[in-house]
């Protein structure tokens, strides 16, 4: 995918916001491009992103969409620290396309992450598309079409980068990756989760298996559905982020 751009011989407006840039006259930023001006648009997770990240973090991005955050970690790490995942294959083009033009060689897949549990036997898994910039989904979106998109299993990304913190945002998938996957190299966690579409029992589930293998939720910093998670052992890393 290196080189793709959506607006190839097209005038951009750009808007600088956290020191990255961001097209938002593409056609699909274009319907968020009030959040991004009032830096509301992921603002959570870009305010946790600069007050949890640190020089020792190596980051997996799961759900990657404009790119936004994986250039906010890459601007505290390095690009050659940040390694992202996306399963809409448009996403990928559009996170591609702000990585070129933020001058930033973060290595993106176009791919679904899963656990080597629920990817047993499976080179592709069925994406549930919507129009919308955020809103497609691995979880079953009524009369939506699906598209099979390469699966890519967790906890050899994690292995094979030497991944220390995780990233997501995907749509309610969160709570079977999380159900399922083996977290031991994973010290720190931002996430958003979707009651609304993995539902209650399966979300709360999915955070009762996390305190069970020593995560922590850091109460001060989440809120609004965005969770930042810290493993006992590792208070060092909240130092100042309190």
């Amino acid at each position: 995918m290196a080189g793709e751009s959506p607006q190839q011989g097209m005038a951009m407006d750009l808007f600088e916001t956290n020191g990255v840039k961001i097209d938002i006259s593409h056609p699909r930023v274009a319907p968020v491009a009030e959040d991004f001006r009032r830096n509301i648009y992921e603002g959570r997770e870009a305010r946790l992103v600069h007050q949890v990240i640190r020089p020792h973090h190596r980051v997996i991005e799961l759900g990657t969409c404009t790119g936004f955050l994986a250039m906010q970690v890459a601007r505290i790490i390095g690009p050659d620290r940040v390694w992202c995942y996306e399963a809409s294959r448009e996403n990928a083009v559009l996170a591609l396309h702000h990585f070129s033009l933020n001058g930033l060689p973060i290595a993106l897949s176009n791919a679904a992450v899963l656990s080597r549990r629920s990817a047993a036997g499976r080179t592709t898994t069925d994406l549930f598309v919507s129009p919308s910039l955020v809103s497609s989904s691995l979880l079953p979106i009524p009369r939506r079409e699906t598209v099979p998109v390469p699966v890519a299993v967790f906890e050899e990304e994690v292995a094979r980068h030497q991944a220390n913190f995780l990233i997501m945002d995907i749509e309610g998938g969160e709570v079977d990756l999380l159900g399922t996957a083996e977290l031991d190299p994973i010290t720190g966690i931002i996430m958003e989760t979707h009651y609304r579409k993995a539902g209650i029992a399966a979300t709360d589930a999915m955070v009762k298996r996390l305190y069970d293998r020593g995560f922590r939720i850091n109460l001060r910093n989440s809120g609004s559905e965005v969770l930042h998670l810290y493993r006992e052992g590792h208070e060092a890393d909240l130092e100042g982020a309190w």
